[in-house]
């Protein structure tokens, strides 16, 4: 087997890992109308359900891309894996509001880890001028599980109940842990990768030491990179987490109805992740350096982001979702660029921890924009949640631009 198969097969790893990532954390916004009646559920207690996985997915995304930074790629992802798999079994136990959001916090623990040792393992495998497809590529697994959910929960429940839609894919996740840690090695130490390719792979870098966190706080592209994520997330765990109640209430779809459209948007996403890695990569190979690639598709998203604010005005339920479909589409394109500039701009032995605490920062707009969005959507519906999701990716890029505006950062 060849170095160059091997990388790939990694990659399709890293997409199976987040595909069944995005199918664990989708359930409960396929199942919410339901889980409301059988469990009692407020607006308010949805809410802090949601806040529940975020807390802590906020905590452990800059801890977990610390960690897969000292212990590894293989063992990282494969510990990260196991917990959420386990979780997401555990939530078929869930008997009211708290025990649904205790299980939903033991989800957010084990879930973002998956992402900084992604960027880390494609930063490892491939070289720089290749390195956003892959990542793109692993990416499109958290749309391609948004993809997916709608019809694969709506199926299980329909044919089993609620609680077999989140026993079958922690199951499945767990199928995933024999192939991944068959597979993975450092290229150093697989028996694939010859002396030549670990020398194409290593010629673009240096080795340093892992940095600090303090050393880290310092650096000015740490912020340009993390900050513009605390405004740019939101919108994405926007329609994650909201899109099939919004199905449901806003425009009275059915479980059925859902799970035959509910995935549309989340295809456009998939496309988003692979089409903006690519869009970067042919970028650079038309002469451009790779940071000031990655940043002019940032900059066209955030331009482009504010057409979505009409999807909760239009009458046409088609309108509507082409406008959800256009939105999904663009932060999935952020989001595989935003990654990826973590890789152009800081040493291999600090990408996990750097993606990590991007995560974080992410995060952490998430949850104070869920507890927003219960409070909005309760009083207002969901026409002022579009107008505001609409709004961040302009002001995450403007943020970027302004950080990176020293031609160092850019470089």
């Amino acid at each position: 087997m060849t170095c160059r198969r091997v990388r790939w097969i990694i990659a399709g790893l890293l997409f199976a890992a987040t595909t069944i990532n995005y199918i664990d954390r989708q359930t409960l916004s396929v199942l919410s109308p339901m889980l409301r009646r059988e469990l009692h559920l407020t607006e308010r207690d949805y809410a802090n359900v949601v806040t529940a996985f975020l807390v802590p997915y906020t905590i452990m995304y800059a801890l977990g891309g610390r960690l897969i930074d000292r212990i590894g790629v293989r063992a990282g992802a494969a510990i990260a894996l196991c917990w959420w798999s386990l979780a997401t079994m555990l939530t078929a136990a869930a008997r009211g509001a708290f025990s649904l959001a205790a299980f939903r916090f033991l989800l957010g623990i084990g879930e973002p880890a998956i992402f900084p040792a992604g960027v880390r393992a494609c930063g490892e495998w491939f070289p720089r001028r290749e390195r956003a497809l892959p990542t793109g590529i692993f990416s499109s697994g958290s749309a391609v599980g948004a993809l997916l959910a709608p019809p694969l929960i709506a199926l299980l429940t329909l044919r089993f109940g609620w609680r077999w839609a989140f026993l079958i894919p922690g199951l499945i996740g767990m199928l995933w842990l024999p192939l991944w840690l068959w597979v993975y090695r450092a290229p150093e130490r697989h028996p694939a990768v010859r002396p030549q390719d670990l020398a194409d792979l290593r010629s673009e870098h240096t080795a340093q030491p892992r940095q600090s966190w303090l050393q880290l706080a310092r650096d000015r592209r740490v912020w340009a990179l993390a900050l513009p994520r605390v405004a740019s997330d939101p919108a994405w765990y926007f329609y994650v987490f909201w899109l099939p109640d919004y199905l449901q209430r806003g425009r009275h779809f059915n479980l059925s109805e859902i799970a035959a459209y509910g995935w549309i948007p989340f295809l456009f996403a998939d496309i988003g992740n692979v089409g903006g890695g690519a869009l970067s990569d042919w970028l650079i190979r038309r002469g451009i350096a790779p940071a000031r690639a990655r940043v002019a598709v940032l900059i066209g998203v955030g331009c482009l982001m504010p057409l979505s604010a009409l999807a909760g005005q239009v009458n046409s339920v088609v309108f509507a979702v082409s406008l959800i479909s256009l939105a999904t589409f663009l932060c999935q394109c952020w989001s595989t660029n935003i990654a990826t500039l973590a890789a152009d701009l800081l040493p291999a032995s600090s990408t996990g921890t750097v993606v990590g605490m991007m995560g974080t920062a992410g995060s952490l707009g998430g949850v104070l924009f869920a507890q927003a969005l219960g409070l909005l959507i309760g009083r207002f519906g969901y026409p002022p949640a579009f107008l505001l999701a609409a709004s961040l990716h302009p002001v995450a890029a403007c943020m970027l631009v302004l950080l990176l505006r020293n031609r160092g950062a850019r470089s």
